[in-house]
């Protein structure tokens, strides 16, 4: 994807009043933990300068932050397409991959995890049913398993770039933020325009490395590509922490 939008300066703002910096903090909180959801559910294909979130119960466990999500509600599961698999399936298969589909619209992760499950054994490397079963397991909070997945579909495909998203998901929210930056630098390597790679590292530097002017490149690159508004809310705290 080659970027259109042209970035245009973001001049320091006057001082805010407290009231206002308190409510675009929380701004970035809501939509930090609508980051990694299902944006990466859809189908997976195969650099930045020197240098989402949690499951909300039984949902998914990204999430308290701007592009996580604050309980693994799958944000975005409503406008983001799920992952497809590549193989073609057959009419038996296919009509429970599509009961499946339909049940992690409806957020019913383990009744699509349990149709979801025979999938992934007959069809290892079709990678949005991998994809698909991961995050169930990560909005049912059994993190190992989707782990699992996600490791092994990265292996078959290592362009899968919404694998990487949610392995930096569940590493940043084990506090192993070295891990999560690695996983989405990984993704950007594969793919440099990948929105939701940009949007986490950008949390991850601000929130968690203190490292603003990575931050601060990362929620440029993320508003380019996407032109959401928060991404100029987003700078302009950044400008005010400093």
């Amino acid at each position: 994807m080659k970027l259109t939008k042209p970035w245009h300066h973001i001049q320091r703002p006057c001082a805010m009043p407290v009231a206002a910096r308190l409510a675009i903090a929380l701004l970035l909180m809501l939509s930090l933990s609508h980051c990694a959801q299902f944006s990466a559910l859809q189908s997976g294909s195969a650099s930045e300068p020197a240098a989402a979130g949690e499951p909300a119960t039984a949902t998914a466990q990204p999430q308290t932050e701007p592009s996580l999500s604050t309980g693994n509600s799958v944000a975005g599961i409503s406008d983001a397409p799920i992952a497809e698999p590549k193989p073609e399936l057959g009419a038996e298969f296919q009509q429970a991959f599509t009961e499946a589909k339909q049940r992690l619209r409806a957020e019913d992760y383990q009744a699509a995890a349990t149709l979801l499950e025979p999938l992934a054994e007959a069809f290892p490397a079709a990678g949005g049913i991998i994809y698909n079963l991961a995050v169930c397991y990560w909005q049912l909070q059994q993190v190992e398993q989707a782990q699992q997945q996600l490791t092994q579909l990265l292996e078959r495909q290592p362009g899968y770039v919404e694998a990487a998203n949610l392995l930096g998901v569940i590493a940043r929210q084990q506090g192993n933020f070295n891990q999560a930056r690695r996983y989405w630098l990984d993704a950007l390597a594969q793919q440099s325009d990948f929105a939701s790679a940009h949007k986490n590292l950008g949390f991850l530097y601000e929130l968690y490395l203190a490292q603003p002017a990575q931050a601060r490149y990362h929620y440029q690159q993320y508003q380019q590509l996407t032109a959401d508004p928060m991404a100029e809310a987003w700078l302009s705290l950044l400008e005010q922490q400093e």
